[in-house]
């Protein structure tokens, strides 16, 4: 090691620093490297000395060394933490940190910082916060969907629903609410069992999955009871819609009998609350039910 460069007080020489560091010239060729380069980076001194600093930097490297580095350089004098990539004497590519200062004979004193730990943390903070907000994602979800049924959950469907109640009272766009009830639930968990029960609103709720529009909103509501909102539908297309959802009831069966659901249906006037909405639909449901069940009634003032 030349003396004359690495000499600092009290005896301490470059070759102790756990970090390699070199000198260039102000043609940026390399007079000098300490042992790290040797011992850690597996260059001989000779195959780096008389050469340019370029010589140990990636392809990618050299371009940010020449496009940035050395400009800052020479107009600050000085750079610092600047992330790169070097080879060692085997070829390995290694990420450093780099820091240098431009002397005022135009030599420049570089160290290097194996990065290599630091990347691998800075890749397992990464992926530490890709799995947390795949778990607050799905905390998300389940704070969000029934359990049972894997529908909606009421207050899901109701902060849903007012968005697009606002957005289509804008659009005026039509648009409808049907509460869907399984007509004779309590027997079905009094006479069979709430295991049977459970089964029953778990198939229903896959059927609805399956017979529904993406852009419907579908929700068990509460208890038997199901709010599906149908987003640019009119009223021909809604009784359709309600009829096929009898049909679909039908084929689960309890106890040899076919499932039935009574059905009441209001339509956005373009001015009705989320609530206003929902108890008209109410209002016709409990109508259906009163006439026998297993029918629609649609919300009427009269």
């Amino acid at each position: 090691m030349n003396n004359n460069i690495c000499n600092v007080d009290n005896g301490f020489t470059l070759d102790n620093l756990p970090c390699g560091a070199l000198v260039t010239n102000a043609e940026y060729v390399i007079l000098d490297v300490n042992s790290y380069f040797v011992n850690e980076l597996c260059w001989g001194r000779n195959l780096l000395v008389g050469h340019s600093i370029e010589k140990i930097f990636t392809k990618s490297s050299k371009v940010f060394y020449q496009s940035y580095l050395i400009p800052t350089l020479l107009h600050k004098k000085h750079c610092e933490e600047m992330q790169l990539s070097i080879i060692d004497g085997n070829g390995k590519h290694i990420p450093i940190t780099v820091n240098a200062k431009l002397n005022v004979n135009k030599n420049t004193y570089w160290s290097f910082f194996d990065a290599s730990n630091r990347n691998k943390l800075y890749e397992e903070l990464l992926q530490a916060r890709e799995k947390l907000e795949l778990q607050t994602f799905e905390l998300k979800e389940l704070a969000s969907i029934d359990e049972l049924t894997g529908l909606l959950n009421r207050r899901e469907v109701k902060s849903r629903s007012i968005s697009m109640l606002s957005q289509f009272a804008r659009t005026q766009k039509s648009l409808s609410l049907l509460m869907v009830d399984i007509d004779f639930f309590k027997k079905i968990n009094d006479n069979h069992g709430h295991a049977e029960g459970d089964r029953v609103l778990k198939k229903f709720g896959q059927l609805l999955t399956e017979f529904g529009r993406k852009s419907d909103l579908i929700s068990r509501f509460g208890g038997e009871e199901f709010l599906i909102l149908l987003p640019d539908i009119n009223q021909e297309q809604t009784l359709n819609f309600a009829n096929r959802l009898h049909n679909l009831a039908n084929k689960i069966i309890v106890a040899d009998k076919a499932l039935t659901v009574s059905i009441g249906v209001s339509f956005f006037d373009g001015e009705m609350s989320f609530d206003e909405i929902v108890q008209k639909a109410d209002i016709a449901l409990y109508k259906a039910k009163s006439l026998g069940r297993n029918r629609t009634e649609v919300f009427s003032l009269v």
